[in-house]
């Protein structure tokens, strides 16, 4: 099955008369998710919630946050490592490019086993869950934005509400909306 792509028309006012049909280009339009899993071991099973910063995605393990902090984080998609780091308010940071222009960023991370330029595969060990920086409130938990490169920088800007990320899809189902949880979500990713 072939991937369509479509061409938008619309007409152009000029002092209230119409002109000729414009097209939108495809490349306008924001580039669709490929395969993305949640980044965690298949079988886990996660809590995923907005918390008032939609479509930023905090995440613990369920039933009880119980094995949250140390938890493995892997890719949700291949790709290559953008950035690694320490930030002083987000802890140990990862950004990886997806190619197509998304990005994933994980905050707050206990440690990171990867290094800006690595190549990562799906299902591929990135780091851990933690706790670490000043906004993590000292709660072990994985802050996840996907983003895409709105602004063809060759990253995506991430953290605040004008950041360019977008909502997370996993194994095809899109997570969003403000103050939204969603519970026992569970990873597929290299099952």
């Amino acid at each position: 099955m072939k991937k369509r792509t479509g061409i938008v028309l619309g007409m152009i006012l000029v002092a209230g008369a119409a002109v000729t049909p414009v097209a939108a280009s495809a490349a306008e339009e924001k580039p669709k998710a490929a395969n993305f899993q949640l980044p965690f071991k298949c079988g886990d099973t996660w809590r995923l919630d907005t918390w008032g910063h939609n479509p930023a995605l905090d995440m613990v393990k369920e039933p009880d946050q119980h094995g949250t902090e140390g938890a493995q984080l892997v890719a949700p998609e291949a790709g290559t490592v953008n950035k690694s780091f320490w930030h002083d308010n987000a802890g140990n940071v990862v950004q990886i490019d997806h190619g197509g222009g998304h990005f994933t960023t994980y905050l707050h991370m206990q440690s990171r086993s990867v290094n800006a330029g690595d190549t990562v595969a799906q299902g591929q060990g990135i780091g851990a869950v933690g706790k670490t920086g000043p906004t993590s409130n000292g709660h072990p938990h994985l802050h996840f934005e996907h983003g895409v490169d709105a602004n063809g920088d060759g990253e995506a800007s991430w953290g605040t509400s004008d950041s360019e990320r977008v909502n997370a899809s996993f194994n095809g189902v899109e997570y969003a909306g403000s103050s939204q949880t969603w519970r026992n979500v569970k990873s597929n990713n290299s099952c």
